[in-house]
């Protein structure tokens, strides 16, 4: 007996980004699932390509410069690569999808009010009158606990905390009560004490909707504390997908263990930090193999070749020759 399907079905996902210097494969070949009421932890270092499969789910590519050249998106069941793009944005952008940007003061415009920023989505999408879009804005602000909001909805970006303006971010996001959220790195520019506070009012918010959650981070702490799986992505590819818990416990791609292996360990004070050797190949120009296979401990003459994607425990799956065997 199969389960549900899932909110979110990725398959093959291809997208390129035309530069004059070559074709960057910002994400080459991804498969990812999303299910109701999930959240997804994709992971990987800087320019891995997680925040490029994130924009392609919403088709917010370069204009001119990005394009999904192959694979398939799918939300609940409807395929959204061959949506008309004013379909998509009246349909889907900020109504089914949303999403919450890396840098709340570059996503938030400098000289509109708050109010008419967080209204904006509810007269969009909703089709409110200013009057109800703006008592809609309130309630929003009070769910991701902005004091005295009907106060505060004609003040500016600038007049609010680093941890208030990612939650006004958060709401603009929520406002419509989507089916899937993408947070991109929503912890990065927070002290310790708010970015708790982030991860608790994200966990709160799914309990209330329901909605799915792709988390997309390099903090494996964030992921760990938030994540029901863990996608491991790297050079434009996923290498590793699992249940939080058995991917932390028992990493199967090498990738994954040397990330692991670099997180400072507590009571480790005076041990050396341990760091990867090497940096990511190119994506104009990637290796036909593994492309992890120069940073590798574990190469083999089989790495020059790309290995099969294969399940190494429930739900747990890795592209490696060698996998969970160890350095």
């Amino acid at each position: 007996m199969t389960g549900p399907a899932p909110l979110l079905a990725i398959e093959g996902l291809k997208t390129h980004i035309h530069l004059k210097r070559g074709v960057v494969r910002a994400v080459d070949g991804v498969d990812l699932t999303v299910g109701e009421g999930e959240t997804l932890g994709l992971v990987g270092e800087s320019g891995s390509g997680k925040s490029m499969t994130g924009l392609s789910i919403l088709r917010l590519l370069p204009k001119g410069a990005g394009q999904i050249v192959a694979g398939s998106i799918r939300l609940d069941g409807e395929e959204l690569t061959t949506l008309p793009e004013k379909v998509l944005a009246r349909d889907v952008r900020g109504r089914r999808i949303a999403m919450i940007a890396q840098d709340p003061m570059t996503s938030l415009n400098p000289v509109f009010s708050i109010g008419d920023q967080v209204s904006g989505p509810f007269r969009y999408h909703g089709g409110l009158p200013r009057t109800e879009a703006r008592a809609a804005a309130v309630d929003v602000l009070q769910r991701v606990r902005i004091p005295s909001p009907e106060e505060r909805l004609g003040h500016y970006p600038h007049q609010f905390s680093g941890g208030q303006r990612q939650r006004i971010v958060t709401a603009m996001a929520i406002g419509r009560g989507p089916r899937l959220l993408i947070a991109d790195e929503p912890t990065t520019a927070l002290d310790v004490t708010i970015q708790a506070q982030m991860i608790a009012l994200l966990r709160r918010l799914q309990d209330e909707t329901g909605a799915g959650i792709i988390l997309i981070t390099h903090d494996l702490g964030v992921a760990a504390s938030l994540c029901n799986r863990i996608a491991v992505m790297y050079a434009g590819r996923i290498v590793e997908t699992g249940p939080v818990r058995e991917v932390f416990r028992n990493p199967a791609h090498p990738y994954t263990r040397a990330l692991l292996d670099a997180i400072p360990k507590i009571g480790s004070r005076g041990r050396r930090l341990v760091a990867i050797p090497g940096q990511p190949p190119s994506l104009i120009d990637p290796p036909a193999g593994c492309r992890f296979a120069a940073r590798c401990p574990l190469k083999v003459a089989a790495c020059e070749q790309y290995p099969d994607t294969t399940a190494v425990g429930p739900g747990h799956t890795v592209a490696c020759w060698r996998s969970g065997e160890a350095a």
